[in-house]
């Protein structure tokens, strides 16, 4: 271009600008952002045609559109044509073709080339994010008829809105009333935004009205949107929220549940409402898993139709009435589901759950193994509760009612008999010998006989009567409708005559006597515990006068029982005031030669004068108070032998026996032995008197091992171990293996031995045990010469008693004494 020349524009501006021949249709010109656009150099674009240079048929459309126009006459298209570079990217253009006439007179097409590739990439990517998302999109104007739409939320939605473009949405789902109702109403001019059912989907529909010319709405834009899986998912959640609400509210009732059955009917019924179940019922299962009660149900089946009342039909004969098919109903198949509730290993109950409506599902099922959970968790823990309440109110080893349980029916028995004007026995039951038994043959042994007693007692009582055990080898029996204390004593003499009975205890044969104490109701007596108390205070006198007897219950009993409780402090204070002083009760040969003597701890009090404390002390529950007497009466007693003149000189058959009852806690102390020894070598013993301490058999077993290591320390010493009124005959069992010299008769078989033959069976089989193992036996008690005949002729080795020594224990015994059998 010289100097004054135009610029031409075909050159200089930057658009895309190509002239193609009008018949050749090849490239003739083309500038510098046309070259750009096709990626070409001018050189490489002259000459090309628009099959050279377009996509796939692109080329063609646009000849087809530049022959239309040259056809037509027409001067100007437009049209959107794909354009490929040599390095295989692809240009989308907006073409502008117009037809010109050059001054030679030859028609050429003049092309503008506007690159719209990203507004195609976008419009492409929107449709991609469209057309994969549940959405739709149209444009609807006021007609109802579809300008425009996109997306697949669904392809009946998507059929119709093309359905609409040539029609409205008012026909095309005019099935579909709330659809139409919210088109109308946008058309109006709202802005809808709601949630309807369609085509089985649920859609969120957002639609906003356009404005058009003046105050009318011109179109209306909606978008709708799939939400059926989320509002199938929030269906869910909320179902499981509400069967959550269920089970915690179970959980709570089942915290505070006392009683079973209200809380299995709620279970039920909300199972059948949550579930919309036909039938729920729970049954309770038996030790086999059988079930075996119903619990609870929850029936919602239709009932049959009950044809209604009305006058007879006439009869039709049968040959007359036309036959007509009639369809049968195919019924609906029914879905059972069945839980258990409880352990595994031991399910307590079950529950079965019917629907004929659609099969249960997995979370049905997992709701119900909830509801399970917690029924069997509330079911285990009443359980528990329930064992653990009939455990803190029965006896464990026997299984009948214990202190608490028969205090309790006690109380309530005697308000009935208080309303009833009637009257309540109670029987106190502690056996004799128990405590040997059990430390001799074990604790095996000691339970064995107990369970037996249990049962023996219960078929000895009458019907009614309520028998519980109350601590160790101590029964009681309840009974109700007692007329008097006569009642009361008849089934006393039956329970001892059924005791009396042998019992085989780890193939040993044991017979084992009981002591009863019998109270009845009165006026002074309307309360359980000071009722029971008088029944367990007239047993321990019936105690006192021998085994298997009974005593009805007379109030100068606790009087006396108060007595030595008071009586226990007293004697407390007079250890230290010095009160007490030692009594000697002479003992002799059979034929009236004085052996020795048994020192007898006295009280002497100010206002009661002198006290034996023998009766007193195997009483005193102050362990250390009857330790302590004991020690005291052993030292006074050995120096007194050592130092009296009244003592006897030494008889021929060795130093005079010197008795002095003992204990076996005391035995057992650890300072016992030494003090002994220091003791005997201090006062001459074994020279100057030979001294023996004498424990009861029951106390032989206690602290067993201890007990016999105690007895050979004594023994070494010098002392003599004698066993005071051994209770079984003819060997006492509580004896073997046992270190001994010597045994006391008790005074319950010395009386009456010169007349009863079994009382002198017992004797007779005492003094030869003892006499085999080179023991001695002395028979307290002597108060008749038919007695003391007998007990000569047994050979009954030493005597006491009444009959030997009228006016009782003396502070001093004279000289004498004459030679005999060597004292124990």
């Amino acid at each position: 271009m010289t100097q004054g020349e135009r610029p031409d524009p075909f050159e200089v501006l930057d658009i895309a600008v190509i002239e193609t021949g009008a018949r050749d249709h090849r490239v003739r010109r083309a500038n510098p952002a046309a070259c750009a656009l096709l990626g070409r150099s001018e050189a490489e674009v002259i000459g090309l045609t628009w099959d050279d240079v377009a996509v796939g048929d692109d080329g063609e459309r646009w000849k087809a559109q530049a022959r239309l126009r040259v056809a037509a006459g027409q001067s100007r298209t437009r049209m959107i044509i794909r354009l490929l570079r040599p390095d295989g990217t692809i240009v989308h253009a907006l073409a502008t073709i117009a037809l010109l006439t050059d001054p030679d007179g030859e028609q050429y097409f003049l092309s503008h080339f506007q690159d719209v590739s990203e507004e195609i990439a976008a419009q492409d990517r929107l449709r991609l994010v469209v057309e994969n998302t549940p959405v739709s999109m149209f444009l609807v104007d006021r007609t109802g008829r579809v300008l425009v739409s996109e997306g697949t939320a669904n392809p009946q939605a998507a059929a119709g809105l093309g359905e609409a473009r040539e029609s409205s949405v008012f026909e095309t789902f005019a099935d579909l009333p709330q659809a139409v109702s919210i088109m109308r109403r946008a058309v109006a001019g709202e802005r809808i935004h709601e949630i309807m059912e369609a085509f089985g989907r649920c859609l969120d529909v957002h639609l906003v009205p356009i404005p058009g010319n003046g105050s009318n709405v011109g179109s209306v834009a909606a978008v709708a949107t799939d939400i059926t899986e989320r509002q199938q998912a929030l269906a869910s959640l909320q179902a499981r929220s509400a069967e959550q609400a269920v089970v915690a509210d179970l959980g709570q009732r089942a915290l505070e549940a006392r009683d079973p059955a209200p809380l299995w009917d709620r279970a039920v019924t909300a199972l059948a409402d949550r579930l919309r179940a036909d039938l729920v019922q729970a049954h309770e299962l038996d030790e086999s898993g059988d079930r075996c009660r119903l619990l609870a149900r929850a029936d919602r089946r239709a009932a049959p139709a009950t044809p209604p009342l009305g006058p007879p039909v006439e009869t039709v004969p049968v040959e007359t009435v036309p036959v007509e098919t009639v369809p049968v109903e195919t019924p609906r198949p029914v879905d059972r589901l069945t839980v258990n509730a409880g352990r595994p290993d031991r399910p307590l109950a079950v529950i079965e759950i019917q629907r004929a409506t659609d099969p249960f599902t997995d979370q049905d099922s997992r709701f119900v193994q909830s509801v399970a959970a917690v029924l069997g968790s509330a079911g285990l823990r009443l359980q528990m509760e329930s064992d653990i309440r009939r455990q803190s109110r029965h006896d464990g080893l026997t299984g009948l009612p214990n202190r608490t349980a028969l205090l309790e029916r006690l109380e309530r028995a005697l308000r009935r008999a208080y309303r009833d004007g009637r009257r309540i026995g109670v029987l106190f039951l502690d056996l004799d010998g128990f405590k040997a038994i059990n430390d001799t043959l074990g604790h095996q042994a000691g339970d064995d006989l107990l369970r037996a007693t249990a049962t023996r007692l219960a078929r000895a009582v009458r019907p009614g009567d309520v028998v519980g055990r109350l601590a160790g080898d101590e029964f009681a029996v309840l009974c109700e409708a007692v007329d008097g204390p006569a009642d009361l004593e008849a089934i006393a003499e039956r329970i001892l005559a059924t005791l009396e009975t042998p019992s085989r205890l780890l193939g040993h044969c044991v017979v084992v006597t009981g002591s009863v104490g019998l109270a009845l109701s009165g006026p002074d007596l309307q309360d359980s515990e000071n009722l029971l108390n008088a029944a367990d205070i007239a047993m321990y006198a019936a105690k006192r006068d021998g085994p298997g007897r009974h005593r009805i219950f007379q109030e100068s009993m606790r009087t006396r029982l108060m007595d030595q409780l008071t009586r226990a402090d007293d004697l407390r204070r007079a250890q230290d005031a010095h009160e007490l002083t030692l009594r000697y009760q002479p003992i002799r040969t059979p034929d009236g030669a004085l052996a020795g003597a048994e020192a007898i701890p006295h009280w002497q009090q100010p206002s009661n004068g002198l006290l034996r404390l023998d009766e007193i002390l195997p009483r005193l529950r102050q362990a250390d108070l009857r330790v302590s007497i004991i020690r005291w009466a052993l030292d006074t007693a050995g120096r007194a032998a050592s130092s009296e003149p009244g003592w006897p000189d030494r008889p021929p058959g060795g130093p005079p026996l010197l008795m002095v009852a003992a204990w076996g806690p005391c035995i057992t102390d650890e300072r016992f032995v030494p003090e002994l020894a220091t003791l005997l070598h201090d006062t001459g013993g074994g020279t100057r008197y030979r001294l023996c301490v004498e424990l009861d058999e029951d106390e032989l077993g206690t602290g067993r091992p201890a007990v016999t290591a105690a007895l050979a320390d004594i023994r070494r010493l010098g002392v003599l171990v004698g066993v005071g009124d051994p209770r079984v005959s003819p060997a006492p069992r509580g004896l073997l293996g046992l270190p001994f010299d010597g045994l006391r008769i008790a005074d319950g078989y010395v009386r009456g031995v010169e007349r009863d033959r079994t009382k002198h069976a017992a004797v007779a089989s005492v003094i030869h045990f003892a006499h085999l193992l080179g023991a001695q036996v002395i028979a307290g008690d002597v108060e008749d010469p038919a007695q003391l005949r007998v007990l000569q002729e047994l050979d009954c080795d030493l005597v006491e008693g009444p009959l030997l020594d009228p006016d009782g224990p003396q502070p001093s015994l004279p000289r004498g004494g004459r030679p005999g059998r060597p004292p124990i």
